[in-house]
């Protein structure tokens, strides 16, 4: 397939603006794209802007600058991208790569006269944009971060090659911090995460988290650590309590850290754990380029598209009918998820534990 450049010089450029995804899971994503661009742009200066939730992911990843943002939705939020965009002139950025498909995220280098702009030919942003990229059809079902790293090569002009180097380097302060905390817990630990944001119906039910908790401990000694954001913190206390009936002493070896930690953070717990058995969410995305190893189950979403960046994984889905349904909640009875069993993930996890004990 040919890569067009247009006229614009890339050797002459220094500074690269990169408008990254909204969402934890998408960033990871995109990961692998940004990671090449910086590797194969040594000389230009690589700037991503996101949104301050996920600003300290990328200060974990090659990227050489973080610009984070806040920006309230539609009228309202118009103040905020003007002085967004007065903010981003002053920095003399040459070019701009915009990885979401949205008229809002190209609507901020375009206001701030960046000179070139190249995103996806999307949502009727086409006159926002100096270089607009259709969508590819042989990337159609493939996992995403293939189609970031297609606009990356339409970007630079060439093909990206070597692109799996991934793993985020966690600031030692947050390791040595998190070493300390866990040194009361078991060394084994099992990771779960039972929220998802996109929704209830990519959630594995859970009392099913709970049972292999508990398996976990009794069979192998593992200490458990639950995890995910201040939106998850209902479903993991209802975990935590779940494993408290059955398990009297798992105040021990159980610490229930849902909503209590910055990315960073999280990422460092998550690097401490064997593996991690996961719903389809941003927290199983971090944990794959932390490190860890993911139980991830799939329900209502496309696991092909979404799958965890790395090797030795595990993806589990039950065999129905009407999944993928992207769907933020079931209109039926919840098959896809309820059909994954304890059995199933219990199985998984042990192929994985056992190694690290």
């Amino acid at each position: 397939m040919k890569l067009e450049t247009g006229n614009w010089k890339l050797e002459t450029c220094k500074s690269i603006l990169v408008r990254a995804p909204n969402w934890l899971g998408d960033n990871v994503l995109a990961l692998p794209a940004v990671a090449a661009l910086c590797r194969m742009r040594p000389a230009a200066h690589v700037t991503v802007l996101v949104r301050d939730t996920m600003a300290d992911f990328w200060r974990m990843t090659p990227a050489h600058d973080v610009i984070p943002f806040r920006a309230q939705r539609g009228l309202a939020g118009l103040a905020d991208r003007w002085r967004l965009a007065r903010e981003l002139r002053q920095h003399g950025f040459g070019s701009a790569l915009i990885l979401p498909n949205s008229f809002d995220s190209a609507l901020i280098p375009w206001l701030a006269r960046i000179p070139r702009r190249v995103g996806w030919a999307s949502d009727a942003r086409g006159a926002l944009l100096t270089e607009r990229v259709p969508r590819p059809e042989h990337l159609r079902g493939q996992n995403q971060s293939l189609c970031y790293l297609y606009l990356v090569e339409q970007f630079l002009g060439e093909r990206v090659t070597d692109s799996n180097d991934c793993r985020l380097k966690i600031a030692q302060a947050a390791i040595d911090a998190v070493q300390a905390r866990s040194a009361a817990l078991p060394a084994l630990l099992l990771g779960l995460n039972p929220g998802a944001t996109y929704g209830a119906a990519k959630c594995w039910l859970p009392e099913r988290f709970a049972e292999v908790a508990v398996q976990a401990h009794a069979e192998l000694g593992a200490g458990v650590l639950i995890v995910g954001g201040p939106g998850d913190a209902r479903v993991c206390a209802e975990v935590a309590q779940l494993i408290a009936r059955q398990a009297p002493d798992a105040a021990i070896w159980c610490l229930n850290l849902a909503g209590q930690t910055n990315l960073c953070e999280l990422a460092a717990w998550l690097r401490q754990c064997a593996c991690l058995v996961t719903n389809d969410t941003g927290g199983m995305h971090l944990a794959a380029v932390a490190g860890t190893r993911v139980v991830a189950i799939f329900g209502p979403t496309d696991w092909r598209e979404t799958a965890p960046l790395g090797e030795g994984h595990v993806l589990l889905r039950g065999d129905v009918d009407c999944a993928p349904c992207c769907k933020r909640e079931c209109a039926t009875d919840h098959r896809c998820m309820t059909a994954v069993t304890v059995a199933q993930v219990w199985q998984a996890v042990q192929g994985m534990l056992p190694s690290r004990r």
